[in-house]
């Protein structure tokens, strides 16, 4: 009985650590990680105002005639939203590009701890700020930049140095955008998310970034259902943000991929999807089997009051954000890069005097660059206003790491189970040892008892038949 009762709470033990494995408990380690070599981030960077004025005014007329409407300052702005949904939907790519900023309008140097750098940028369309400038980026660059990359000159400021004229007088008059500069952190093969996550910067002054680099790392299944892989859509949303050639590397992102589902719903209803926060040409359909080609509603129709509606029903329902995006889970690994913004005047006077000889002497290398006509008769005062500086540095050479680690490893349930075994059965084995020791002792006591007992009476029989003689000797001699 102790055997069994033994044998049957070893069993209990034995499955408690089995399921007890099988839940995979994870515990999070916070480690701090000095990372010499670590790479530095992509920088994306977009014109705070989109379009120009010059092109964007030439295009509207064109536009205008077209459709047989009357150009009014009135209603401008209203019809370059039209301007660039037909440009969209037309597949007219080269076109929504040439109505915005170019690189060389506006940039005027490219440092990186004293390294020029101001071919290492890599063109992207946002449905928001329009051109979008991404350095070191993954698929672009051959070789990413590292904190450790170094010119044989003395740097002061390490880190990316961009300087900027922001040509403000050929900003296309707009009441949703400003003058300025986004400037977004993140990492080297990340979608820029400019309009949700980017940095605006004001102009007039020199701004610095200081970040530092974190990561969480979650584990794969079984203990998460995180992933890596990337989806056809998400492929289909980089190759039209860039060209095919700066899309060697896709990184899943889980908000991104609930966007996307999003519009692939609006889509089904609608017919046509948002432009904002991301263009897109292909989603997948409700079986999530197939990539539907999709154009963008043109704006102030039905189509887009109908995409309105349809994205706050989307968002207001749990039921069909779990039917649409059933595929859209955790992802593995995030990267983030924490910045502190800091900023003092610029240019200063002898930044301007430095400037001057360059920008007046009509050369060569800056005839792309958005001057002004009176800009030599009004330098100071264009400079004051549209002179932009931004170092972007590393402010500790760590990586915090936050990583997701099993609870139980399998050896640390066999250990368990092996524990509970010897436990238990070592407890029965001395107990049926002990009883078995007991009986052993017992029928030995018996036997002695019985042994003394029967030694006992022979001897009293003896005394008896002593005592019967000597009784018998006594009468005869009387």
């Amino acid at each position: 009985m102790a055997f069994l009762a033994a044998f049957g709470l070893m069993l209990y033990f034995v499955f408690s650590c089995v399921f007890q494995y099988l839940a995979y408990p994870t515990q999070t380690s916070v480690e701090i990680v000095a990372e010499r070599g670590m790479r530095f981030p992509a920088v994306t960077v977009c014109n705070a105002n989109p379009y120009r004025k010059d092109k964007m005014n030439a295009a509207l007329l064109a536009f205008s005639e077209k459709n047989r409407v009357n150009l009014t300052e009135t209603n401008a702005e209203s019809l370059a939203y039209s301007l660039l949904a037909d440009l969209f939907n037309q597949n007219e790519t080269a076109e929504l590009v040439d109505l915005g900023f170019q690189l060389d309008n506006m940039l005027l140097s490219c440092s990186y701890n004293g390294i020029e750098c101001s071919h290492d940028f890599v063109l992207s369309i946002s449905s928001v700020f329009g051109n979008c400038f991404t350095f070191n980026w993954n698929a672009f660059m051959k070789k990413l930049f590292t904190l450790g990359d170094m010119n044989s000159t003395l740097v002061i400021f390490q880190g990316l140095t961009l300087t900027f004229y922001v040509p403000s007088q050929l900003n296309f008059p707009s009441t949703l955008f400003d003058e300025g500069l986004v400037v977004l952190l993140h990492d080297n093969d990340e979608l820029p998310r400019t309009t949700e996550k980017g940095l605006r910067l004001k102009p007039g002054l020199a701004h610095t970034i200081n970040y530092e680099k974190s990561q969480t790392i979650f584990l794969p299944k079984p203990y998460t259902n995180c992933t890596s892989s990337v989806e056809l859509d998400l492929i289909a949303l980089y190759k039209t943000m860039f060209n095919s050639i700066a899309i060697g590397q896709v990184a899943y992102s889980e908000v991104v991929c609930y966007q996307l589902c999003e519009q692939a719903f609006i889509f089904s209803v609608c017919s046509c999807i948002l432009p904002i926060p991301l263009y897109t040409r292909y989603v997948f359909n409700r079986e999530h089997d197939n990539l539907i080609f999709t154009n963008v509603c043109h704006p102030y129709t039905e189509e887009q009051t109908c995409a309105l509606t349809t994205a706050q029903r989307f968002v207001s329902s749990p039921t069909t954000i779990a039917a649409w995006c059933s595929h859209c889970v955790l992802q593995c690994t995030y990267t983030y890069f924490p910045t502190e913004l800091s900023a003092n005047l610029a240019p200063t006077t002898a930044q301007k005097a430095y400037w001057a000889p360059i920008l007046l002497s009509n050369t060569s290398n800056w005839t792309n660059l958005s001057l002004p006509n009176d800009f030599a008769a009004n330098y100071d005062t264009y400079m004051s206003s549209n002179y932009l500086r931004v170092t972007i540095t590393c402010s500790k050479r760590y990586v915090t790491l936050n990583v997701q680690e099993a609870k139980l490893t399998i050896v640390d349930t066999f250990a368990a189970i092996g524990g509970q075994t010897g436990l238990w059965i070592g407890l029965s084995v001395l107990s049926f040892i002990e009883v078995c020791e007991l009986i052993y002792w017992q029928t030995v006591k018996w036997i002695l008892a019985f042994r003394s007992w029967h030694q006992v009476k022979p001897s009293t029989e003896i005394d008896l038949e002593k005592v019967e003689s000597c009784s018998d000797q006594v009468d005869t001699k009387k």
